[in-house]
């Protein structure tokens, strides 16, 4: 029997991570993408940007949020999170001190997701 190679995260494979013509990291961050492309649609987000590139501190620090956001002209940043790893726990104590809007970490649980901590900014 052939065994294929296994994320040490568990992540699904490609095909199921496909939205829009772009693969996202897990299968969770897709469907919350379904998710924010909806609310653009409605209207009911103003502004929707995938995979941000920022700075935390100084240009060594470079962070890729999974979505920027803009909610009634209020910014927030949004990272949906599996497994916590602690290069995610360096960017967190980074994301305290240098982040400009609050980062909303997102937890699938089941069929819904959760907003499981808000980091920096006015929350």
């Amino acid at each position: 029997m052939a065994w294929g190679k296994v994320n040490k995260y568990n992540v699904a494979p490609a095909s199921e991570r496909v939205f829009q013509g772009r693969t996202y990291a897990s299968k969770a961050e897709r469907l919350y993408a379904e998710i924010l492309w909806n609310r653009l649609k409605q209207r009911t987000i103003q502004l929707l940007i995938e995979q941000p590139t920022l700075w935390l501190g100084v240009p060594e620090n470079v962070y890729r949020p999974d979505f920027f956001v803009m909610v009634n002209g209020q910014c927030q940043f949004i990272d949906v999170k599996g497994a916590e790893t602690p290069a995610f726990r360096k960017v967190k104590k980074l994301w305290a001190s240098y982040g400009q809007c609050p980062l909303h970490i997102i937890k699938r649980k089941g069929s819904r997701f959760d907003l499981v901590e808000v980091i920096g900014g006015a929350a």
